[in-house]
């Protein structure tokens, strides 16, 4: 039994079980890889996959335990190599930061710029991950982070800590009465075709929380997760839109923009990556440049709790708020 056929029947599985997308993914060949997996079921005397012809369907009840064990034995070697390399090279290593293109655009370059300019030796790898509806396919490698600003299911080995919290604002064709008015309420934009994020996205959540509160039942003529989309659809005059005051800091002017404090509350984005893996200093320098509240000594105390102990454990602590 060798690493390399543990990492290949892992990289399988975190592929949807494609052969031929994971021999892309590890730089391999199909037919190498195919030939590994053949002779790991051989020495082990089970079979690891389900197979439909030449394709592969899933793992066999066996083959996910076996998956299971491998995936344990690939973190520990991980976790050595990271430790060794924070002794012997610790200006050097790699980050994978993975978010949607709203945070990349408006939140990160900040944090980006400074890291490039300390750590030159580290290898900084930017990734889009689109928001599905509860966060549930997020990338979790040994120099894997995600950034989300939405909600994030509790899961056992991933460590979610909250990074900062992010407010709503409507936007309105500048030619609009809600441009104007002296006040804005949930009443008024409940009575127009409203544009924003879509069902069970967070900001959404919040939305419909607040108007189901006010027993409001608002009318969403066009949803979307792309900011830009709802926008150019503002701007259009087809409805008025509701986004991430951060989304807001750059508009047109053919479009008005109006704070919701007060009527909808503000949510949590999360800082979030694996429990299994060794934190280099590089990692721990880039999450508080960004989130300057997840110092060292606070990630090390909360990291490993539960969600509901994290919540009580931040509630007085100042987060960066983006309006």
């Amino acid at each position: 039994m060798k690493l390399q056929q543990l990492r290949y029947i892992r990289e399988i599985q975190r592929n949807g079980y494609n052969i031929s997308l994971t021999s892309q993914k590890l730089f391999t060949s199909q037919p190498g890889i195919s030939k590994q997996v053949a002779l790991l079921e051989d020495e082990l005397g089970v079979q690891i996959f389900e197979r439909h012809g030449k394709h592969l369907s899933g793992p066999t009840e066996i083959g996910k335990q076996i998956i299971h064990e491998a995936s344990q034995m690939l973190e520990i070697e991980d976790r050595i190599k990271a430790i060794s390399a924070s002794v012997s090279s610790p200006e050097q290593g790699r980050l994978n930061i993975y978010t949607t293109n709203a945070i990349a655009k408006f939140l990160l370059p900040e944090s980006v710029r400074y890291f490039m300019n300390r750590y030159p030796k580290v290898s900084l790898h930017m990734g889009t991950i689109e928001p599905d509806t509860r966060g549930n396919t997020l990338p979790t490698g040994p120099y894997d982070f995600s950034i989300v600003a939405q909600d994030v299911d509790e899961q056992m080995d991933l460590a979610m800590l909250p990074a900062y919290k992010w407010s709503l604002s409507l936007i309105v064709p500048s030619d609009h009465p809600l441009a104007t008015a002296e006040t804005v309420t949930l009443e008024q934009i409940a009575q127009e075709k409203l544009i924003s994020y879509e069902l069970k996205s967070t900001g959404r959540i919040a939305i419909d929380n607040a108007f189901a509160q006010r027993g409001l039942d608002p009318q969403y003529i066009v949803t979307a997760m792309d900011v830009d989309v709802i926008k150019e659809y503002v701007s259009m005059g087809v409805g008025i839109g509701i986004i991430a005051s951060v989304a807001t800091h750059s508009m047109s002017s053919s479009i008005t923009v109006r704070s919701l404090e007060g009527l909808i509350p503000d949510c949590y984005a999360w800082l979030c990556y694996s429990k299994n893996i060794y934190l280099q200093r590089y990692m721990y320098d880039f999450i508080e440049k960004f989130a300057p509240h997840l110092t060292r000594s606070v990630i090390e105390e909360t990291a490993h709790m539960s969600k509901s102990e994290l919540m009580k454990w931040f509630e007085d602590v100042q987060l960066l708020t983006y309006r």
